[in-house]
């Protein structure tokens, strides 16, 4: 009775579940859960997990070859096109925020004292942050409706452009010694974990859409 109670590594199974189009996410665990059940009963939980494990990385793995392989042009095409909006969108926080505090300053006061500096930087530094932050965020979810049922492979391929010239760098032994590089590649990452959230966002409306009962 204690096998049949045995369940699929929870981790390996929402990989799986990530990577996979949502039409096709349920059918695919089901079929692992099943043979995975059957294992467990048979070989034990031990070997069921490791099997569990294996099968879900040849998964991922397969889903990835496939999308690039079978129609690149609509998986490469919106991570282009991503990269693109990426280039010309990250100067748009700062040139708003710029504006906006200038303005406000001149309205109120057309002189600058040391603590108005000081508050122009805080919100100046944080509202760039928080602006080019959310525009990841934003150009995920538009790469992501775009890549339709490959929404978690295109946004990870973009991410993977922000932050490789610093892997490249790194790698070929050629990092520069600037202070700013490890605020940068800091940097980078977040916007690039932003650009995956934007896609798991889409993904997640799709799948919730495909299992909404119709109405009559």
């Amino acid at each position: 009775m204690k096998s049949r109670e045995v369940r699929p590594p929870h981790v390996a199974a929402w990989l799986v579940d990530l990577f996979a189009p949502a039409d096709h996410a349920e059918s695919l665990l089901g079929d692992l859960s099943e043979e995975f059940s059957d294992l467990a009963l048979k070989s034990g939980p031990s070997f069921a997990r490791r099997w569990y494990w294996r099968q879900s990385v040849k998964t991922v793995t397969h889903l990835v070859g496939t999308a690039f392989r079978v129609s690149p042009w609509t998986t490469i095409g919106p991570v282009v096109a991503g990269y693109v909006l990426l280039g010309f969108g990250f100067s748009l926080p700062e040139r708003a925020i710029v504006m906006v505090l200038h303005l406000r300053h001149q309205h109120v006061n057309p002189y600058y004292t040391s603590s108005q500096i000081e508050a122009y930087l805080f919100w100046l530094n944080n509202g760039i942050l928080v602006g080019r932050l959310l525009m990841s965020l934003s150009i995920g979810s538009i790469v992501a409706v775009a890549a339709k049922g490959r929404e978690i492979i295109a946004t990870m391929a973009l991410s993977l452009l922000l932050v490789a010239p610093f892997l490249v760098l790194r790698l070929a032994g050629h990092w520069p010694n600037q202070p700013f590089l490890p605020s940068t590649l800091i940097f980078a990452i977040g916007n690039s974990l932003m650009i995956v959230v934007g896609g798991d966002i889409v993904r997640k409306n799709r799948s919730a859409a495909l299992h909404r009962p119709s109405s009559a």
